[in-house]
């Protein structure tokens, strides 16, 4: 959804490097990388960690966007740094970059 509000929906390119789908954009004076992981979510670290040193990226330069299951279906919450709380994706973004200070999309997908 982010891809087609930056008019960049068409434009994602697999990118071996990191083993991820990119689109690039702009907005606001800034530029944005989008990444889709290929990997397994256990393993979705280390693409972003390429990606990272690819585009010169600080882990504070991130943007986690990731499922929870404490929150309610839709709802979503920013948080900026702290544990992974059982997400094994987000263990591996932490692990892969050395970091947790990525900020975090955390959006609600309820529990079923």
């Amino acid at each position: 959804r982010l891809a087609r509000q930056l008019a960049v929906a068409e434009g994602w390119q697999a990118d071996g490097r990191c083993c991820a789908d990119v689109a690039v954009a702009a907005a606001r004076g800034l530029e944005l990388v989008l990444l889709k992981p290929r990997r397994f979510m256990n393993l979705n670290g280390l693409s972003v960690a390429s990606a990272a040193e690819i585009y010169n990226l600080r882990a504070e330069d991130i943007y986690l966007v990731h499922d929870d299951l404490d929150k309610a279906l839709g709802k979503v919450a920013i948080k900026l740094g702290g544990s992974a709380r059982g997400h094994n994706g987000v263990r591996s973004c932490i692990s892969a970059l050395h970091s947790n200070e990525m900020t975090r999309l955390r959006v609600g997908i309820g529990r079923p």
